[in-house]
């Protein structure tokens, strides 16, 4: 057995992957880097961009504000970007950088100097960024042979923008976001106030968490709809038909306010029960049967909401029953789902 079969990078123990002696002539660097890239994409999976930009994840070695989600994978970003102009540089002069081009060598300073613009920077287009500076980055580092990677001078400067960067963050991330995940399943909008001025600002508040919907929930295949429980006794399609009941009820609910002049009450029976009750009323259904029940329920809850005033939209009741039954449950079981959804595209081999 080989170094590159013994961890299975994705799924192992983050100590087991650390340990990893990804610089042993025996390892394939790039299907090392796909591994570690994957679980970092998968650690932040279902979180929504208020969540990116919470403070918290850890205090600033310089001595600045606490970093962000967003802090740290802009921070991957930044130093990507610089590899590939220092490997690029490296190519045509044989030269790598020293520590000390980078503010006499106090990393924590520089570091801390570049934090803008991630800081405040969405989420979308960090991700972009990441995507497309991770490809810049691989081009370059593809010019160089294996053993030119691995030289004394050059490894280190290579390692530490890609997958060995990613590890080293890895320690911070994935902890801060099962924390992250944790409260935006609870309800936390991670803002004070997350309620629109009127129903305009509430489309496009619903349409960023749509967009989240078909990237994670809508391409996993139907055939893995069904199988898995994510959460106990669910599977994926549990958790979309509970969406698309809720939303029928949001929309009784509108109609109750509009006939009665009052907001009906939770269910007597209590929540857990009736959503156990609902979700087993579709079970058997497609992939195609849900999504399809879901969507006419969401479109159809929105033109309910078009009929309210912007005072009814915001009142405490009014917008307990619009956003949570619209994309403010969505996000909470985004939260839940997203790292699922995203490991259906991983290889069930170890690699790595």
């Amino acid at each position: 057995m080989t170094d590159a079969t013994l961890t299975d990078l994705r799924r192992a123990p983050l100590a087991d992957a650390r340990a990893t002696s990804f610089r042993s002539g025996s390892r394939d660097l790039w299907a090392d880097e796909a591994a570690i890239h994957d679980r970092l994409q998968a650690s932040w999976a279902g979180l929504d961009d208020a969540a990116w930009h919470v403070p918290g994840a850890a205090p600033s070695d310089a001595g600045g504000p606490d970093w962000s989600l967003a802090d740290h994978v802009g921070h991957l970003v930044l130093w990507q970007e610089e590899a590939s102009r220092y490997t690029a540089r490296a190519i045509e002069t044989d030269t790598w950088p020293t520590d000390a081009d980078y503010d006499g060598g106090d990393f924590d300073r520089f570091n801390e100097r570049n934090r803008a613009p991630w800081t405040t920077m969405a989420r979308d287009e960090i991700l972009a960024r990441f995507a497309i500076s991770r490809r810049e980055l691989a081009a370059q580092v593809q010019r160089l042979t294996g053993e030119r990677i691995r030289r004394d001078d050059a490894w280190d400067w290579i390692l530490m923008s890609l997958h060995g960067h990613y590890l080293d963050h890895l320690g911070i991330v994935e902890a801060w976001t099962d924390a992250l995940r944790i409260r935006q399943n609870d309800g936390d909008p991670f803002v004070d106030d997350p309620r629109p001025a009127d129903f305009a600002g509430l489309v496009a508040q619903d349409a960023i968490v749509a967009a989240d919907v078909d990237r994670l929930i809508r391409t996993v295949p139907a055939e893995d709809w069904d199988t898995d429980e994510l959460t106990p006794g669910w599977t994926l399609r549990d958790h979309v038909a509970h969406l698309g009941d809720w939303a029928e009820e949001g929309i009784r609910a509108i109609d109750v306010y509009r006939r009665r002049g009052h907001w009906p009450a939770d269910p007597e029976e209590g929540l857990d029960a009736w959503n156990q009750r609902m979700v087993e009323r579709t079970r058997g259904s497609s992939k195609a049967d849900t999504l399809a029940r879901y969507d006419a329920l969401h479109a159809e809850l929105l033109v309910a909401i078009s009929e309210m005033s912007s005072d009814e939209l915001r009142s405490a009741d009014g917008w307990a029953w619009t956003y949570d039954c619209l994309h403010g449950h969505a996000r909470k079981h985004l939260a839940l789902v997203g790292p699922w959804c995203v490991e259906r595209t991983w290889p069930t081999e170890a690699l790595g």
